[in-house]
């Protein structure tokens, strides 16, 4: 029961968002950096390597999920790690405690630094959004190949490269995220 209780408690911190772990370095590459076409088309191959489970050639849903249940259990498990502190394998509600309250206090931070407050509208929707890309990636015939899976990358790409020098800055990715905001809140508006 008390396994449970603490698989319950780290879930719910999961699933709240507590990260609390240091932007990650690797296939992403450093945060907020410049990507040119190559990196990107590095990047990708990798990523489609890496959820192609079966090494076919092929990405199913199925391979998705499974590889998006792996990335959950490894994000629990290094959270579990995050949040003893004591490193004693359990989980004590003093450290559960600390952690809430750092994650709040992060939270305020970043609310504060953007002068916004989050609606609830983001949270209720997500999962309806995420089956519609879903369908949308694997269309009719139930998977993607890997040269349109990096085709569908490099789309994106050159939709962000505004300028068209084969490399997309920080602010042209910011600048692509305001305007698919934008649209967003427009449909929203339309809808209401």
């Amino acid at each position: 029961m008390k396994k449970f209780t603490i698989l319950a408690g780290l879930g719910l911190l999961a699933v709240s968002g507590l990260a609390l772990a240091q932007p990650a370095e690797g296939p992403r590459g450093e945060r907020g950096a410049d990507l040119d076409r190559q990196q990107l088309i590095e990047r990708t191959l990798q990523r489609f390597d890496r959820l192609d489970l079966d090494d076919d050639g092929r990405l199913t849903a199925e391979e998705a999920r499974q590889a998006r249940a792996q990335r959950r259990e490894r994000r629990a498990e290094r959270a579990f790690d995050r949040l003893d502190l004591d490193r004693n394998g359990n989980l004590t509600r003093a450290e559960f405690e600390q952690a809430r309250a750092q994650l709040r206090e992060r939270r305020s931070e970043r609310r504060a630094e953007r002068g916004e407050r989050r609606g609830g509208r983001f949270m209720r929707n997500a999962h309806r959004a995420h089956a519609m890309r879903a369908g949308r990636l694997f269309g009719e015939q139930g998977f993607i190949t890997r040269e349109q899976f990096q085709e569908r990358a490099l789309t994106r790409f050159d939709r962000q490269d505004v300028n068209r020098d084969g490399t997309v800055t920080v602010a042209e990715r910011r600048q692509a995220f305001e305007q698919r905001r934008e649209r967003r809140q427009e449909r929203r508006d339309r809808r209401d």
